[in-house]
Parts: C-alpha cells; structure tokens; sequence
C-alpha cells in the first residue's frame, strides 16, 4: 500500500481520561510511586485547641542541632536537613531510597497566634511546634448572676 504524499499523517491527540486521571489523582500518585524531586517538605499534622495551634513535622533521621524553627509575621518556617550518610568508605551502595538534604515547609498562622512563648520539642523523628494564642482572643467565660 502506497502512502498518499499529499496528506500529512494526522496529529496524535491527547486522550482526555489521561488527563483527567492525572490532575486528579496526580499528586497522590506521586507520593505512592515517589517523585525525583528529594527536597519534599516534610508531612505536617496541624490541630488547635484553646490556648495555641500545634503543629507536627516528620522529620526521621534528622538531627535536632540541623532543625531550625522561626516565625515572622505569622508565618512558621522550619527547615530542616538531613545529612547524607553515603560518604562511608568500603560501601558499594545498591539501592538508596532515603532522603537527603535540606527540607522546608512554610506555614501562614491566624493572626491570634503570637511569638510569645512557642515551644518546639523534638522526640524519635517527630518535631511537635506549640504556638499559643494571644490571650485577648482566647474566649472568655463570664459569670452571669442574677439580680
């Protein structure tokens, strides 16, 4: 069969449950299968109560004089690096699945949370961030009585 020179070949068009499946479904995806991208910030877990917002970062591996902790205008940085332990000679290395190197993860608080008295404590991987609240904008309780 003799190809027709006038006609081009028509285009490849995308398919669209591709697409659709991708921006869906995308970024869980990625953290299944992992990405190439090794400066992910580290999962967080963040919970209120009365007096503060606490907030948890993973951070295995790391140790606690490579973690910094800051707020500035209501936003919490932490950063955090981990060092590569590749280095030790006489290692052929076959597989490395670990990650290394710096990690940040910013975090914009209400503007109840105060710098006053935060606490960042660190035990077995886990970096846990208590930021109070102002005290004017804690609730409080008025005792009604009666005339």
């Amino acid at each position: 069969m003799q190809k027709n020179q006038n006609n081009p070949p028509a285009p490849q068009s995308r398919d669209p449950f591709q697409s659709l499946i991708g921006r869906l479904f995308g970024d869980a995806l990625q953290e299944f299968y992992g990405t190439p991208e090794a400066n992910q910030p580290p999962r967080t877990n963040i919970a209120e109560t009365e007096t503060a917002y606490e907030l948890e970062f993973e951070l295995p591996g790391v140790v606690e004089k490579d973690i910094q902790v800051q707020m500035h205008d209501h936003v919490l940085t932490v950063t955090a690096e981990r060092q590569d332990a590749r280095d030790v000679q006489g290692k052929r290395w076959h597989r490395v699945e670990h990650r290394y190197g710096q990690y940040t993860r910013t975090i914009a608080l209400p503007q109840d949370a105060t710098s006053a008295g935060i606490e960042a404590v660190y035990k077995q991987g886990l970096l846990t961030v208590t930021v109070p609240k102002a005290p004017e904008s804690r609730p409080t309780r008025i005792q009604v009585r009666s005339v």
